[in-house]
């Protein structure tokens, strides 16, 4: 349980918490979670009834830790929460060089919040903040020694549209190798790691939106200059 503060008689409890994790530099093995370069946002909208509103950030308190998580202490507090039932938030990411891995799916990632007042606590409250993974973008600054293939993702119209959100793996085909997986960004572009994949062998390429796929074929390190276009249908 997370009681941020005792202000008199006011107890306030974190029900929300953000972890932004840069999913390529993290070692899950080590429990390493990396956070994020360059400049991010999050914002939160609550559930009005079934309609998301957006809340102001220049009203939002908000408690920073010294290793990066976000809780806002505040929501949910009321002058009597009984009978209240728990209300939605979701929170949406912005972010300098990467895309939220929940972008190939979702708007945002959706978090319930316990009500309370200074003499009756949550029901519920978050034993951790929830992680949010980052995936990098196409301005990625990946290492000078990592073998990063660069295309974009299209569809099957004509003229070709570039596809969005989409996600880029390579495929290890005996499956004993972790691979890398990027999401494209809003044109369609995308950089992909290629850290551990064997030289001078056939490498598939899988992308992928939902109900949508394709394929190509590469092997590096001849194939990284070659800028690739893989489309979906």
């Amino acid at each position: 349980m997370l009681g941020v503060r005792v202000l008199e008689a006011t107890h306030l409890y974190a029900g929300l918490g953000v972890q932004l994790v840069d999913e390529f530099a993290s070692v899950p093995s080590a429990g390493f979670d990396a956070p994020p370069f360059g400049w991010t946002t999050i914002e939160l909208d609550v559930d009005d009834g079934g309609t998301w509103r957006a809340l102001d950030p220049d009203t939002l308190i908000v408690t920073r830790t010294p290793g990066g998580i976000v809780w806002y202490p505040w929501l949910e507090h009321y002058r009597d929460a009984r009978g209240r039932a728990p209300r939605n938030y979701r929170v949406r990411v912005t972010a300098e060089l990467y895309t939220p891995r929940y972008s190939f799916t979702d708007d945002g990632v959706v978090i319930a919040v316990a009500p309370f007042d200074d003499d009756n606590p949550p029901a519920t409250i978050p034993g951790a903040a929830t992680k949010i993974q980052l995936l990098p973008t196409a301005a990625y600054p990946f290492a000078p020694g990592v073998p990063v293939l660069r295309g974009e993702i299209t569809d099957n119209a004509t003229p070709p549209a570039p596809v969005p959100n989409a996600t880029v793996t390579w495929l290890d085909p005996a499956n004993l190798l972790q691979t890398d997986t990027v999401l494209s960004d809003s044109d369609g572009e995308f950089a992909l790691p290629l850290r551990r994949a064997p030289l001078n062998v056939l490498i598939d390429i899988h992308a992928e939106r939902p109900g949508l796929s394709g394929d190509t074929v590469i092997r590096i390190p001849q194939d990284l200059s070659n800028y690739q276009s893989i489309p979906i249908s």
